[in-house]
Parts: C-alpha cells; sequence; structure tokens
C-alpha cells in the first residue's frame, strides 16, 4: 500500500489485491487475554455510542444507525455531515478536528477508486451513493478508553465547526 496526501487528507491506496493472514505468537496470547474482556469492551463502547447519540442531536449530522434487533460492538463510530446545512466542506472539517488533535479518519473510500480497480477501467461516478456516502462520512473517536471528557471535547469542536 501507499500513503497519499492530497489536499492534507491522508489515505491509503493499495496498487494490487492481496491477502495478509499472518499473526505472531504474541499476537495471538494477548488476543486470547483480550477475549475475556470483550463484553466489558462492547458494553463500554455502546454507552460512549449512545452518549455520541445524544450529546450529537441537533449537530447537523447523521449518526450510525442501528436496527432495534442489531447489536454493533461500535467498532467504527461514524457520523456524515449534513453538508448543505453547514457552511463547510468535508474536508475542512476533517481537517480542523485534526488539528484540534482529535483523531479522526476516512472511511472508507469506494474499493472500485483504488488505484488497482481504476486499471480495470472502473471511474468516478461509478457507484453514486458510495460516492456520497464517503464524501459526507468522517470517524470520530470510539475505543472503551474514551473519557466523557474526551467525548465532550470532540462534541465541542463539532458543535464549533458546524455552527461557524
Amino acid at each position: 500500500s501507499d500513503r497519499h496526501r492530497s489536499g492534507g487528507v491522508s489515505f491509503e491506496t493499495y496498487e494490487e489485491v492481496g491477502f495478509n493472514f499472518r499473526m505472531t505468537d504474541i499476537q495471538a496470547a494477548l488476543g486470547l487475554s483480550q477475549m475475556l474482556r470483550l463484553d466489558e469492551f462492547v458494553a463500554r463502547r455502546h454507552a460512549t455510542a449512545q452518549r455520541y447519540d445524544q450529546l450529537l442531536s441537533g449537530i447537523p449530522v447523521l449518526v450510525p444507525w442501528q436496527h432495534a434487533e442489531g447489536y454493533s460492538s461500535y467498532h467504527l463510530y461514524v457520523i456524515r455531515l449534513k453538508l448543505g446545512k453547514i457552511s463547510k466542506t468535508h474536508r475542512q472539517v476533517y481537517e480542523a478536528l485534526g488539528k484540534a488533535d482529535i483523531q479522526v479518519n476516512l472511511h472508507y473510500i469506494p474499493v472500485y477508486r483504488q488505484p488497482y480497480y481504476e486499471h480495470l477501467g472502473f471511474s468516478r461516478g461509478y457507484c453514486p451513493q458510495a460516492e456520497k456516502y464517503y464524501s459526507e462520512a468522517i470517524t470520530i473517536p470510539m475505543h472503551p478508553s474514551l473519557t466523557e471528557s474526551q467525548q465532550n471535547c470532540v462534541i465541542e469542536s463539532l458543535k464549533s465547526l458546524l455552527s461557524s
């Protein structure tokens, strides 16, 4: 993979399709030990997601939808900017959050926009809904050890950015 920067936004691109199934013995041992805490980690992520849902109401973003019968692990918490209701671009919001030391990410560039698939003839516009999603989505911090204070910082930064 290659790391690219485009107007301050960095993202990974992949030139070839491949697989990587290697794991070290130490990684396996750590993974097994963490399995004992999995329920605790997921419960903490649920509490964090529920708090995000509440604190983000009234801000021009869409929060992740969850089916009533589903049970997400909340591996990621991806918001979608309501671009028609804010004065900033997706890139401006992403970069401003990064400058505020909030670890945000972009998930995921549509796979057919990766160089490997572009070489096969796929081009921008092939899946307009996937591209719309990508142009609005920003992944905000989500992990079991995220504190309420850290979460408040994320929310206050978003409120400030999206109201100006």
